[in-house]
């Protein structure tokens, strides 16, 4: 299946913009939850969609706030902010319905909502009142203020564990959190840090001692406007461009005491809640770029009036969007099953670790069938498929790599 070369980029950027997203079933959120997602597909589709198709064009050495003060004005820069600070306060079911919305858009808009989700968690679980007073209801308002998930240290580039130290990777963790007094002084430098530049206030972890025991570990609050702290550089990606990452370098950071997170030595943890608590929402954005890989080459077939015809080829095509759908589908339902254990309290560790692990494989397998299906056109840039492939391969390095999921599901079983 080949599309006319004579289309050109204009047009795949216009099919985009005008995109009609099918509906899925939903039926487990409540009307308001249903018509809120109903709303972000429409967001995603008609505005969020074409500026992270110029941003990936562009390239991400710079921060770019359009799409951050899309989702501040509509409240979504943080959707499980309780009520009370100022929040939607939706539940983990919602959360992942609409990250996957954001995701068929964008998948750096929604890894952008994804981050602010992990920064805050531990304040959020583990916070000081005052904490939670000051930092959750600021990225509740209707400007765009975002927190920063800091946790990754610089390492080799041998680095088959992935960004995120979870949980054999804790040794490499060497910023350090020294007490002095009622104030706690950072040192250290941190890579592969998603809203780094962009953020009002981080939340990093480090160690407060020399030993690199999992028990030294430690969660900060840091505010950006602190001295001491260096952006070094962007980091440039191969996908999810519209989210900016860069590197940290940490000279002397001097905060409050009481701006710890937790007790002294809980951050191996609470680490590990956070990451159990936000899997199933980067599973969700591999569902996003599934989906938006499988309707692009739907679309196309049925334009083409491929679909319907009782021909070898035509049936090649008809059977490949078949698996495609089934394995969406299944993928969706994985996140689904792991949000709801996390809504309900339940055992939710290893089906988070499951949705993420398995949503991406989809994302990886549909958006690279994709391609093949659509033929030359997909592998050249500007090109909705070929963005949603370097998306996809950007989900197996984000909050961990395959291969450490793959032990820590293994390890439980």
């Amino acid at each position: 299946m080949e599309v006319s070369s004579s289309t050109g980029i204009c047009w795949l950027r216009n099919y985009r913009r005008k995109g009609r997203r099918r509906a899925m079933t939903l039926s487990v959120l409540s009307d308001s939850d249903r018509q809120l997602v109903m709303e972000v597909r429409e967001l995603a589709s008609t505005h969020i969609a074409e500026r992270g198709a110029q941003l990936d064009l562009i390239g991400d050495r710079e921060p770019d706030w359009v799409i951050p003060k899309l989702l501040a004005e509509r409240n979504l820069l943080a959707p499980t902010i309780p009520e009370n600070y100022g929040g939607r306060g939706l539940s983990m079911m919602a959360t992942v319905a609409i990250v996957e919305e954001l995701a068929a858009g964008c998948a750096g808009a929604a890894a952008i909502v994804v981050a602010n989700n992990y920064a805050l968690t531990p304040i959020l679980v583990a916070g000081r009142k005052h904490l939670q007073d000051k930092f959750l209801s600021l990225v509740t308002q209707k400007e765009p203020h975002l927190a920063s998930p800091v946790i990754n240290d610089v390492v080799s580039e041998f680095d088959v564990e992935g960004t995120g130290p979870i949980p054999e990777d804790i040794t490499r963790i060497s910023t350090t959190i020294r007490l002095q007094g009622d104030q706690v002084i950072i040192n250290g430098t941190k890579d592969y840090i998603l809203n780094g530049a962009m953020a009002d206030f981080m939340v990093l972890l480090a160690r407060n001692s020399d030993s690199r025991h999992k028990s030294r570990l430690q969660f900060v609050v840091i505010p950006a406007d602190t001295p001491g702290i260096h952006i070094t550089e962007p980091v440039l990606k191969i996908g999810m461009r519209s989210a900016h990452t860069v590197r940290l370098h940490y000279d002397n950071v001097t905060v409050p005491e009481d701006y710890r997170i937790g007790r002294t030595g809980g951050g191996y943890f609470l680490l590990l809640q956070t990451f159990d608590r936000n899997l199933a929402l980067v599973g969700a954005i591999g569902v996003g770029i599934a989906r938006s890989a499988y309707e692009f080459v739907h679309d196309l077939a049925r334009r083409q009036n491929i679909l319907g015809k009782n021909t070898s080829d035509n049936y090649h095509y008809a059977t490949a969007l078949a698996d495609m759908s089934a394995h969406i589908n299944a993928a969706r339902l994985s996140v689904y099953r792991a949000a709801y254990q996390i809504d309900q309290e339940g055992n939710y560790s290893r089906v988070s670790t499951m949705a993420k692990l398995y949503a991406t494989q989809v994302a990886q397998q549909v958006s690279s069938r994709a391609v093949d299906l659509v033929g030359r056109m997909g592998f050249l840039i500007g090109h909705p498929l070929e963005k949603y492939l370097r998306d996809a391969q950007m989900l197996s390095m984000i909050a961990g790599s395959d291969y450490l999921h793959r032990k820590t599901v293994a390890d439980q079983l």
